[in-house]
């Protein structure tokens, strides 16, 4: 059974990111909704300014008895939308990593959702549910947009489904510094930053010069999130890590065609030494009064060619949490 869902929705949704993160910041919409006639109507446009979706779980035997999202909230804590459906099944859970977005959902249905896959821009899940239905289903969201929650119907199952989407944007999540160092390499920026985080360390690879580089954010609540690594393995494995009230304020060393040495420097203190004696010049980069590092820009291959720093305004990028441990992966 086809059914059109009204999108009378009012709630402007924005996702806080940039680079790799999808944002989305105008009044969403839904798609049509496909399923049996049964259940009561729900739509999931409650979500908070800045929320991102984690995880996407769904509770299946022969059929699909509920859905329900994990979301992360721009505060850092992390949050269950309402279940819609039952409780009965299996759980199975699908966890939509930092680069990815929802576009989609299929499967087959009769007068309940039997089976369903959730499509996103880079992959598809598992079929969960069980084998029947008389009637294949493919809901996506438009070109551009990407899902941000479910309608549909339900009741002791998930009778009905479709999906609420909204424009996909990239947000500026801060300015980035100059580069100092080489030509090489490929670009790269750390802009793929959760909402509310702080860089809680730096790992960094060097032997005769700065092999690789990454930063782990610590959010809000507590978890930890690693950034992307830049340049290559090699070398010997460097950790510099910021007290709860730290943050980084500037980088130095010297460069030729690659970043040779480098060091870290915050509000309170700097670090050692890493890399090597090599070099043709001193490099010293600071960030402006009142902001903070939120994470790196430069040139990497198989060294860090160049490297600068993205940073944001201290009291918008500043949540640490009080209390915390050292990152352990």
């Amino acid at each position: 059974m086809h059914r059109a869902f009204s999108s009378a929705v009012i709630l402007a949704i924005g996702l806080s990111g940039g680079g790799g993160r999808p944002g989305f910041t105008q009044q969403p919409a839904a798609t049509e909704i496909l399923g049996g006639p049964g259940g009561s109507s729900f739509s999931d446009s409650e979500l908070q300014p800045g929320a991102r979706i984690l995880e996407v779980h769904v509770r299946s035997g022969d059929r699909v008895d509920s859905v329900q999202m994990l979301i992360s909230s721009p505060d850092g804590r992390t949050v269950m939308s309402p279940k819609r459906g039952g409780s009965g099944g299996r759980l199975n859970i699908f966890r939509v990593n930092r680069d990815e977005y929802i576009t989609g959902v299929s499967g087959r249905y009769g007068d309940y959702i039997d089976s369903i896959r959730i499509h996103t821009n880079k992959r598809t899940s598992a079929l969960f549910g069980g084998p029947g239905g008389n009637r294949d289903f493919r809901v996506e969201v438009p070109a551009g947009n990407q899902a941000v929650g479910f309608a549909g119907q339900a009741g002791d199952y998930l009778d009905a489904v479709g999906l609420i989407f909204a424009s996909i944007q990239t947000a500026d999540v801060g300015q980035t510094t100059r580069l100092a160092g080489g030509r090489g390499g490929s670009a790269f920026l750390d802009r793929d930053v959760p909402p509310g985080a702080g860089i809680a360390e730096v790992r960094v690879q060097s032997g005769d010069r700065i092999d690789g580089i990454q930063a782990v954010y610590v959010l809000p609540d507590g978890r930890y999130v690693e950034g992307e690594r830049h340049g290559g393995s090699g070398g010997q494995s460097g950790v510099f890590r910021l007290d709860s009230d730290e943050y980084i304020t500037g980088l130095s060393g010297r460069c030729g065609d690659s970043i040779d040495s480098m060091r870290i420097h915050t509000n309170k203190r700097t670090s050692q030494v890493f890399g090597g004696r090599g070099g043709q010049s001193d490099f010293r980069i600071d960030i402006p009064p009142g902001s903070q590092a939120v994470g790196f820009a430069g040139r990497a291959a198989e060294y860090v060619d160049a490297i600068g720093l993205t940073y944001g305004e201290r009291d918008t990028w500043w949540r640490r949490p009080s209390r915390r441990g050292s990152y352990r992966p």
